[in-house]
């Protein structure tokens, strides 16, 4: 559809009359986005959902929480349940992902100053988003927690082991191992507000070379390195693994109550293997059930970045030598 619905198209034009109207690329997301260009004036981003809604929706509820903590996401210009669409601030068309990818020639030096600015906003986010969500009515709410990440490795067996390669039959020690890895990912001394997706292509670009999130609907409870573990091991970009440990110490070097370092260390690797594991599953789905083709180039850099990984841990060797005897690891 890349056209609105015409509900949609009525409310555009009432609100913005003679407004030009075009559809965005698309991400994994059930919600549909159109950029409203006015005669005059700025532009906006309408969310569409597809259908009315009655009660707040994450993507309003979550942003307000993100501003109230002082973090970048847009601004809600208008929320229109009757037609089931918000109109929110446009933070523009420049991605980390494109950013990161114009900077490639400086792989191996110093990390680019766009990649290190993430790095601090997901400090942020931790720092200063945990004490606005603890003392929110959602302070109990969900988590990722042993559980859900033990749902994401059997969706990785469903969609990237057997939908994406074919493999009928999983091995019985591989469940367990990945049933282990989520056990031990989910472990952590201190939970902390995770967006959840931050990686570069939900990084946009400001005109002054700031970030701010998008994509924010899944945000919650979750380990403390998670987002972390997410930026540096992004799937999307090369990242230079020269650059983990620089960036890491600037992470813990803006938190408010550092960890021990050693431990979040071990923390933020396990994190990101079960994380990295996770995103193949997703791959998989998008890839053979939703047929989306953008996400097929990110599967080699995963698996290419676990083939490093796995052994370099003692906890999860058994897990990378199950992979290798089932084929999963070739590219």
């Amino acid at each position: 559809m890349s056209e609105p619905r015409l509900e949609v198209q009525n409310f555009v034009e009432s609100r913005f009359p003679g407004a030009a109207v075009e559809r965005l690329a698309g991400d994994a997301s059930y919600r549909i986005f159109f950029r409203i260009r006015p005669a005059s004036g700025p532009t906006f981003v309408l969310m569409d959902y597809g259908s009315p809604f009655q009660e707040e929706t994450d993507d309003i509820w979550l942003g307000r929480l993100f501003r109230r903590a002082g973090l970048p996401v847009a601004e809600l210009v208008q929320a229109v349940p009757e037609i089931g669409c918000l109109v929110l601030e446009d933070l523009g068309d420049r991605s980390l992902e494109s950013v990161l990818a114009e900077a490639e020639s400086t792989k191996g030096a110093t990390p680019p100053a766009a990649l290190v600015r993430a790095v601090e906003l997901a400090a942020r986010v931790a720092s200063k988003g945990t004490p606005v969500l603890a003392s929110s009515e959602r302070a109990e709410g969900p988590g990722l927690d042993s559980d859900r990440f033990r749902f994401e490795m059997d969706f990785f067996l469903e969609h990237f082991v057997s939908g994406l390669r074919g493999l009928a039959d999983t091995p019985g020690e591989l469940r367990e191992q990945l049933y282990g890895l989520a056990d031990r990912a989910s472990a952590t001394p201190t939970r902390v507000l995770c967006h959840r997706d931050f990686h570069s292509r939900n990084l946009m670009v400001l005109g002054d070379g700031g970030l701010a999130m998008v994509d924010i609907q899944d945000a919650r409870w979750g380990p403390d390195s998670y987002d972390l573990a997410s930026i540096l091991r992004d799937a999307y970009v090369d990242i230079d693994d020269d650059w983990l440990e620089p960036l890491t110490n600037k992470y813990l070097g803006l938190l408010d109550r550092p960890p021990e370092p050693g431990g979040f260390r071990r923390r933020r690797d396990v994190v990101a293997a079960q994380r990295m594991i996770k995103a193949l599953g997703s791959f998989g789905y998008l890839t053979v059930v939703e047929r989306m083709d953008r996400y097929v180039e990110a599967i080699p850099r995963t698996l290419a970045r676990l083939e490093r990984l796995l052994p370099s841990l003692e906890a999860t060797r058994p897990l990378h030598e199950s992979l290798l005897r089932s084929g999963l690891l070739r590219s």
